[in-house]
């Protein structure tokens, strides 16, 4: 409802030319603000949620709710197992190592040598 709000009063500031005085522009920055400190509100209920969860498994001493707390916060839930096809540990950072050799090089040649002997 406030996403819809702000995502309106926006629209309507843009259609009235951008004012920067009239009472649309404080229409707009007061749903934007309100938008804003809820989505920060529900950033830290999220953390205040998992850290609660966290703190009660380990008063409980439970460990596998604990450890299967810290993994759905944590632990991305799929790993990259495969670069460019490959999926030989080796091979893969050899690609990574041609890439930034590539994407990294200098641009000067005697300050890279300065540098280098430095």
């Amino acid at each position: 409802m406030l996403k819809e709000a702000s995502f309106e009063s926006n629209q309507m500031w843009k259609a009235a030319g951008k004012p920067r005085q009239r009472p649309i522009f404080f229409k707009r920055q007061s749903c934007r603000m309100q938008y804003r400190r809820c989505l920060l509100e529900k950033q830290k209920l999220a953390t205040v949620t998992y850290t609660n969860d966290l703190h009660g498994a380990l008063l409980n001493k439970n460990r596998p709710t604990f450890w299967k707390c810290w993994r759905s916060k944590f632990e991305a839930a799929s790993k990259c197992s495969e670069v460019e096809g490959c999926v030989d540990n080796s091979i893969i950072a050899d690609k990574l190592v041609q890439h930034f050799k590539h994407t990294f090089s200098y641009n000067n040649f005697d300050r890279m040598q300065v540098l280098q002997d430095e």
